[in-house]
């Protein structure tokens, strides 16, 4: 099978949890995918932090800011919209690290809905999270040649 795009056509963006949005897609009506939905609404969000091209500060606290918006339209419980703010706030801020610990959190709240698959990519996404964090702070810490 070869592929239709031709060879100078820009790649086609991907999100980095297929299993998550599946996940959301077949819960049933209620407080278990406004829940999944608001992790999707996470994960987006924070990806908006990662090298090699992260948005800009304005751009992500504009997006952080709509999100909350739309958060408070959600019947979730509260312990689920406190993780979900959090993770929202982190997308605004430059840390990696806390960002994966605000998404490993919304991972915690959601894990009764979330399957293998869904729960499999968002650690790897944390984890991913947590080794840039690690190689930045490197980077920042090491000597200026």
């Amino acid at each position: 099978m070869t592929d239709a795009s031709p060879p100078f056509a820009p790649v086609r963006a991907g999100f980095p949890c297929p299993a998550l949005l599946s996940a959301a897609a077949r819960a049933p009506l209620g407080g278990a995918r406004e829940s999944l939905l608001g992790g999707v609404m996470a994960v987006r969000l924070n990806m908006g932090l990662r090298p090699p091209f992260p948005l800009p500060p304005s751009a992500r606290a504009a997006r952080a800011a709509a999100a909350r918006s739309w958060l408070g339209a959600l019947t979730i419980p509260a312990k689920t919209r406190a993780a979900l703010h959090r993770a929202f706030a982190a997308s605004t801020g430059t840390d990696l690290a806390v960002a994966a610990d605000a998404l490993a959190q919304v991972t915690e709240v959601t894990s009764a809905h979330l399957d293998r698959g869904a729960r499999s990519e968002l650690v790897r996404l944390i984890e991913g999270l947590r080794v840039e964090s690690a190689s930045l702070a490197g980077l920042r810490g090491g000597p200026i040649e």
